[in-house]
């Protein structure tokens, strides 16, 4: 099993809580381990594992491996991601949002995108992130992406991945995109990459 925990940054020492989902029975014991972030310490309140995490380097995931022996000697193993954000104003939404906002624009507001489709959404999106990454636009997502994949997105990224995501469906569904949405995905990538670059190198234009 996997669980999502709230998202930290990189200088943040948080406390973070997981629920053991042990039933009538209760939980006796429990060790963890971790990579990308650092779990300085952790117990046992009830049947709630305790947290104190730091570390982690923006644009990453930590995973920690929790493992919980209850008192009926049942051995229970989580597996526990915590996104490390550059900033704590970051947007979360899952990848099916954004397919979904896409779509819904495309094929009709108010109509229900088949599975076939938003498979095809997801691949599209995942390839724009992708594409995004290695083109100095960044926005930490992920990888690999699937339908509840969460994107932690700076606010200042959403209206740029949603759109350009718009418009790369748009092609597919002959829906011609207005100029208000080619706008949107325009500047919003401009601004991505404008986010992206180093102090010294501001005041680029992308097209």
């Amino acid at each position: 099993m996997s669980t999502f925990l709230a998202a930290k940054t990189p200088a943040e020492v948080v406390e973070r809580r997981w629920s053991v989902p042990v039933g009538d029975d209760s939980a006796g014991s429990a060790s963890v381990s971790a990579s990308v972030v650092t779990v300085d310490s952790y117990s046992l309140e009830g049947d709630e594992l305790v947290l104190k995490i730091s570390g982690g380097s923006a644009s990453n995931t930590g995973v920690i491996t929790a493992t919980i022996t209850t008192s009926q000697g049942q051995t229970l193993i989580e597996t526990l991601y915590i996104p490390v954000v550059n900033s704590p104003s970051q947007i979360a939404n899952t990848a099916r949002d954004y397919v979904h906002f896409a779509l819904r624009k495309v094929i009709g507001i108010g109509e229900e995108a088949d599975a076939d489709e938003l498979a095809d959404g997801l691949l599209r999106l995942s390839a724009i992130i992708a594409e995004w990454r290695e083109s100095g636009a960044d926005i930490g997502a992920p990888f690999p992406l699937t339908a509840n994949s969460i994107i932690y997105c700076p606010d200042y990224a959403v209206n740029a991945l949603r759109y350009n995501l718009l418009l790369d469906c748009a092609s597919i569904y002959e829906y011609e995109p207005s100029a208000r949405e080619i706008e949107h995905a325009r500047r919003g990538l401009q601004l991505v990459k404008h986010k992206n670059l180093p102090d010294d190198r501001g005041g680029v234009e992308y097209f």
